[in-house]
C-alpha cells in the first residue's frame, strides 16, 4: 500500500472527507481508521522517515553549507553558484527558480511529516484508536512516541530554518495564514520532544523501528531526543545580540539537553532503499580529482598555520595556491588537496575557487553513501561538547567552556593533537568556529554550522539569516512574495525584529 496521501493546500489543514486507496476504493477518515488497521503505523513511519531524511537532505542542506562559507560552487545546478556568489546575492522566492527547489522541498517535507505525525497523535489521543503493524502487533505505544519524535524535529526545523509558520497540531485547523515566528516554532518543537522523553520512559518496550531497515533502541532514541533539542534550542539566535539577550535561564535549558545528549557518535548503515546522508554525499561526491561541491576557502584559511592562505581566491589565473601547513592532525585526515578545479568555473567568479575536497566520510572505493553498508553520520558526540561548551560561553563560564574543548578526549585534542584554548571570549569563539568548521562541517545536517555563525555574526554581510516561506505557499493564501539576503540589504531586519539578512562584520567583510 502506497504512502497515504492527504489534501495539503499551503499549511491549512482541513479535515480530508476522503482517502484515496490503491484498491482503489474510497474511505472516509474515520472508514480508515476503522478498517485500515496498520493505518498509524504507515503515517509513524512515513513522518519518521521523512524527518529524518530532510534534517540531512542535500536541497537546502548544501545550500546552508555553501551560505556558511563551508562549501563553494560555480554550478548552476539547484543554483548553487547563486547562493555561493560574492557579493551576496538576494534569494530569489520565485517558485519557478531552481534554487527554490531548496526552500520548498525542506519546507513541504517538514509540513508533511508534522501532519502525519498529527493524525497518527489525534488517533491515539482523541479516538482511542488501537494501532497495529502489518503483524498484527499492537504498536499503539511505539507509534506515540514515532509521532512526537517526527513532530518535534519538524516543527523544531522549520523555525530554525524559516522566519515563520504555522503551528500543525491539530488536524481540523483552517488557519489560513503564517502567524507563528520562529520562536514559537522552535518552542513548540521542543515541547513535541520533550513528550518523545516522557512517552519513552514510560514505555520500557519500545521498539522504534520506523528508519527503514533500523531499529533504535529505548536509550539512543532518549539521548538523540535530548540532542536534537539542544541543537533546536540553540539555533533559535539570527544574531550575536539575540544570542546574547536570551539569557541565562535559556542557556541553561540548552546545556541541560546537552549535558543528556549523545556520549557516542549517533550514526545509521545504509540499508537499500533505506536513509542515508544525502548532504555528506553531495559534498564529497568525487568529480574527476576535484568535487561536486567543493570545500570553501574559509576552511584552509582557519587551519593554515602560516596564515598565507587569503579569504578570497586569488583572481590570478596564473597562481595556484598549494597546500597549507596545520598543526591540526584531523585536517590532514578529512581533507585532501588537489591542483584541479574540476567544474569550477573561471568565468563564473575564480574567487569562488578551491583546492581542497572532503575526504572523511567515503570510503575509497565509494562514490556514494546512498549504498549497503555504508556509515551515514546523523549526530557526533563532538557537536554535543561543542554546545556544552557554547552554553557555557553563553553564560560567561569561559573556564567551563574552555574545560570542555580542552578535555583529553575532545577531538581536537585526542586527534587534533592541538594546544589549549585560552579562556577568553575572543579565544572561545575562534575555537568554536574552527570546531564547528573543521569537526562537524556537512556531519550535523542541514543548518548546524550556518545557524553557529548566525549566532556570533560570523556569516558573511549580506548572507539571509533564515528562508522565507516559499511563494507557491504566499500565493495559495493571497500574501506578497517577500526574501532575504543581498549586499544592499545588509542588517535587514524580519517582520518579528529578527536579524534578516546578516550585516557586514562576519568572519570577512563583503567583496
Amino acid at each position: 500500500m502506497k504512502k497515504i496521501i492527504y489534501a495539503f493546500l499551503t499549511v491549512s489543514l482541513i479535515a480530508c472527507e476522503s482517502i484515496q486507496f490503491d484498491d482503489p476504493s474510497s474511505l472516509t477518515n474515520d472508514e480508515a481508521i476503522e478498517k485500515i488497521k496498520s493505518l498509524g503505523y504507515v503515517l509513524t513511519t512515513s513522518s519518521v522517515q521523512t524527518a529524518f531524511k530532510t534534517t540531512t537532505n542535500y536541497a537546502g542542506g548544501s545550500h546552508f553549507s555553501i551560505l556558511a562559507d563551508q562549501s563553494t560552487n560555480t554550478n548552476g545546478s539547484s543554483s548553487w553558484w547563486d547562493f555561493a556568489n560574492e557579493p551576496r546575492l538576494r534569494m530569489n522566492n520565485n517558485s519557478a527558480y531552481r534554487g527554490n527547489a531548496a526552500v520548498r522541498e525542506v519546507y513541504s517535507n517538514f509540513y508533511q511529516a508534522n501532519l502525519d505525525a498529527t493524525k497518527v497523535i489525534d488517533m491515539i489521543e482523541n479516538k482511542n484508536v488501537t494501532i497495529y503493524d502489518d503483524d498484527g502487533n499492537d504498536r499503539t505505544a511505539d507509534c506515540h512516541v514515532g509521532a512526537y519524535f517526527a513532530k518535534g524535529i519538524s516543527q523544531g526545523y522549520l523555525g530554525a530554518i524559516y522566519d515563520r509558520g504555522i503551528i500543525v497540531d491539530a488536524i481540523d485547523l483552517t488557519t489560513r495564514a503564517f502567524p507563528d515566528s520562529y520562536k514559537d516554532l522552535i518552542e513548540n518543537g521542543i515541547k513535541h520532544l520533550d513528550k518523545v522523553i516522557e512517552l519513552t520512559d514510560k514505555t520500557p518496550n519500545l521498539k522504534f523501528d520506523f528508519l527503514k531497515g533500523i531499529t533504535i533502541s529505548r536509550a539512543d532514541i532518549i539521548t538523540l531526543t535530548n540532542s536534537l533539542a539542544a541543537r533546536i534550542l540553540s539555533s533559535v539566535a539570527r544574531d550575536k545580540a539575540e544570542a546574547a539577550a536570551l539569557g541565562d535561564a535559556y542557556w541553561q535549558r540548552v546545556l541541560a539537553y546537552a549535558e543528556k545528549g549523545v556520549s557516542s557518535d549517533f550514526t545509521v548503515v545504509t540499508v537499500s532503499g533505506g536513509y542515508y546522508n544525502a548532504l555528506v554525499d553531495v559534498l564529497e561526491r568525487p568529480y574527476d580529482t576535484q568535487a561536486y561541491v567543493p570545500v570553501d576557502i574559509k576552511v584552509a584559511y582557519l587551519a593554515d598555520k602560516t596564515h598565507q592562505t587569503p579569504n578570497y581566491y586569488p583572481v590570478d589565473n596564473t597562481i595556484v595556491l598549494g597546500p597549507i601547513e596545520t598543526d591540526d592532525k584531523r585536517f590532514y585526515e578529512y581533507f585532501t588537496y588537489t591542483t584541479s578545479f574540476g567544474i569550477l568555473m573561471e568565468a563564473r567568479g575564480r574567487g569562488l575557487f578551491s583546492n581542497y575536497i572532503r575526504s572523511r566520510w567515503m570510503y575509497p572505493e565509494r562514490t556514494t553513501l546512498n549504498v549497503a553498508g555504508a556509515i551515514n553520520p546523523y549526530f557526533l558526540a563532538e557537536e554535543i561538547r561543542l554546545l556544552r561548551s557554547e552554553s557555557k560561553f553563553w553564560l560567561h563560564d569561559y573556564e567551563g567552556a574552555a574545560a570542555e574543548l580542552n578535555a583529553a578526549d575532545a577531538a581536537r585534542k585526542a586527534l587534533g593533537e592541538l594546544p589549549d584554548v585560552e579562556a577568553t571570549e575572543a579565544a572561545l569563539r575562534d575555537a568554536l568556529h574552527y570546531e564547528y568548521a573543521i569537526e562537524i562541517d556537512g556531519a550535523g545536517g542541514t543548518f548546524v554550522p550556518f545557524s553557529f555563525m548566525r549566532r556570533h555574526d560570523l556569516l558573511q554581510g549580506g548572507t539571509m539569516t533564515q528562508f522565507p516561506v516559499p511563494q507557491i505557499q504566499l500565493e495559495l493564501i493571497g500574501e506578497e512574495t517577500y526574501t532575504f539576503g543581498g549586499k544592499d540589504y545588509a542588517g535587514e531586519k524580519g517582520i518579528f525584529g529578527e536579524l534578516g539578512t546578516a550585516r557586514d562584520n562576519g568572519w570577512k567583510l563583503s567583496q
